[in-house]
């Protein structure tokens, strides 16, 4: 009798502990809950802000004409004896030209800045083939992947010389595709020759002539074809 009713006892006091287990669990739930509603909002961060996009100003017409006119002028200048080769003299002479034609085109803006082009490509390319005469200049003369790969895409420049001076219907036009072939064959000498860094100089040269004939091309197309 005595046994039975101690194993009652304790078995309510096993329920009594676990009752107020769970009342503390719900009474913390309770208090942390309380502590919530009671705390300040958060404050949102700001996202950063954004950078403001920096525009820079075209360049105006009087300010390029007159930077490509002191191009020429300074390259016109030059009395060393590479200067007087006849390949620069004659791409400087069709520059002076063609800076003549952005002169008398000022109204419109597209053919002014394509004629623009054209001139300074064909100083682009006197540039370079100054260079390619002076030995001290070509520094990478056993790079020849460099001079191969201006080459390969110089040959493909080259066969559109004739498209675009059929464009522009001049007979100096056939004279400068004729001088980007030449510059062309000159360069693949070189390179035989293993003189790579004349080689890939004069392949710049020729399609920078090339370049020139285009930007002449669209400059005389009367309607340029605008895709969308």
């Amino acid at each position: 009798m005595k046994r039975g009713f101690n194993v009652i006892k304790r078995s309510m006091r096993g329920r009594l502990l676990q009752r107020g287990t769970i009342c503390g669990i719900l009474a913390g739930i309770l208090f942390c809950a309380g502590l919530y509603a009671q705390a300040p909002p958060l404050r949102q961060s700001k996202p950063p802000a954004s950078r403001p996009e920096v525009k820079k100003p075209r360049p105006k017409q009087q300010d390029w004409l007159a930077g490509t006119e002191k191009r020429l002028e300074a390259l016109s200048g030059m009395t060393t004896p590479a200067a007087r080769n006849t390949d620069f003299r004659r791409l400087l002479e069709r520059a002076d030209d063609l800076i003549g034609q952005a002169k008398s085109s000022k109204d419109n803006q597209f053919r002014h800045s394509r004629w623009l082009l054209a001139a300074g490509a064909m100083m682009d390319a006197a540039d370079h083939v100054l260079l390619a005469l002076n030995p001290g200049d070509n520094r990478d003369e056993g790079d020849s992947r460099a001079a191969a790969f201006v080459l390969q895409g110089c040959y493909f420049r080259v066969r559109q010389a004739g498209y675009f001076a059929n464009i522009i219907g001049d007979k100096k036009s056939d004279q400068y595709v004729r001088l980007a072939s030449s510059l062309y064959q000159q360069g693949r000498s070189a390179y035989d020759a293993k003189e790579y860094g004349k080689a890939r100089l004069l392949g710049n040269a020729a399609s920078s002539v090339v370049f020139a004939l285009e930007c002449m091309a669209q400059a005389t197309t009367t309607d340029p074809h605008i895709y969308k």
